[in-house]
């Protein structure tokens, strides 16, 4: 491995290199200690130059894009954190050609302008294309990987290319998650739509998470919600419209047990959205991880049912 000194003028050739960089400023839910190094790159070329030398150097490193569903240590990183900052977007006739590190609003804004239809499920969603992908993020039965057509990866020191159906797409899950892989660019394709029902579908989306988001730093829905195949309890009892979709939100089972607020240092279930851990201030990882596991635990006691995190909890 490369002492500090040839680590650090290395890592400047891939891009901006922040020594003990506090990983709470680039967290949403802004917990975290120091990176030893954070190195923002926003060219593909570059990332795939940096991914391949530290692979070879054996030099341990963690991928971050927009700091939203992830929670990092207190005690922060011992090697390199990679802020992806690509974002070229290029729109071609249905396809949209998309870095990883591109916003995910930026997509779901190039498609209405494009009239393209299948986005609009994720207006006003925070993150990464990038992220969006590993994590499959959905909401509204609807996921991203039904727009997926091709994703590009860097793995173990080659790009490769995968189709959809070679991604292992499941509820917040893919092959990113289990078999590694630094996703590069995306390829999505939509079909035609009309203009006018796409911008109202968008702006009551947007609406709709209007004053259900909490204003206080989170790292967005904590848990997965739970499939209505897997619920141990009478069906009948649920609301209808969790019947009818399949899923019961693990915000509604957190809500019933009037846990909003409930807080342990300074994280807390949030008072607007029971799936939403927030910061109340100075919290620490182990603050949330308290307040986890105590809703964990009320809610396996009262319905029988373990939450399981979506948020990726980075030890």
């Amino acid at each position: 491995m490369a002492s500090m000194n040839e680590l650090y003028k290395e890592l400047k050739k891939y891009g901006r290199v922040r020594l003990n960089e506090p990983m709470r400023k680039h967290t949403t839910i802004q917990v975290g200690g120091p990176a030893e190094y954070l190195v923002s790159v926003n060219d593909n070329d570059k990332l795939v130059g940096l991914l391949s030398y530290l692979s070879g150097e054996g030099v341990p490193f963690f991928i971050l894009g927009g700091g939203s569903n992830v929670l990092m240590s207190d005690n922060g990183f011992e090697g390199v954190v990679i802020s992806v900052e690509t974002n070229k977007l290029d729109c071609q006739g249905g396809k949209i050609v998309c870095d990883s590190g591109a916003s995910f609003s930026s997509l779901v804004s190039a498609a209405a302008a494009n009239s393209l239809t299948g986005m609009e499920w994720a207006a006003g969603i925070p993150g990464t294309v990038g992220g969006a992908v590993r994590g499959n993020a959905g909401a509204m039965g609807s996921d991203t990987s039904q727009s997926i057509e091709d994703v590009y990866i860097w793995k173990d020191g080659e790009i490769i290319s995968l189709q959809r159906n070679e991604c292992d797409f499941g509820y917040r899950n893919s092959i990113f998650k289990k078999d590694g892989g630094v996703i590069l660019r995306i390829i999505f394709k939509f079909s035609p739509g009309d203009a006018k029902e796409i911008l109202r579908l968008t702006s009551d989306n947007i609406a709709g998470r209007h004053g259900r988001h909490p204003a206080l730093p989170s790292a967005g829905s904590f848990f997965k919600n739970i499939k209505l195949a897997n619920w141990p309890g009478e069906p009948g009892l649920l609301p209808a419209q969790y019947r009818e979709r399949g899923t019961i939100p693990a915000g509604y089972l957190i809500e019933e047990l009037g846990l909003k607020g409930f807080q342990i240092g300074g994280a807390g279930v949030s008072q607007e959205h029971g799936n939403f851990i927030v910061n109340y201030g100075g919290a620490t990882q182990a603050d949330i991880i308290a307040v986890v596991e105590a809703v964990k635990e009320k809610v396996y006691n009262r319905y029988g049912v373990e939450l399981v995190p979506e948020v990726e909890i980075v030890k």
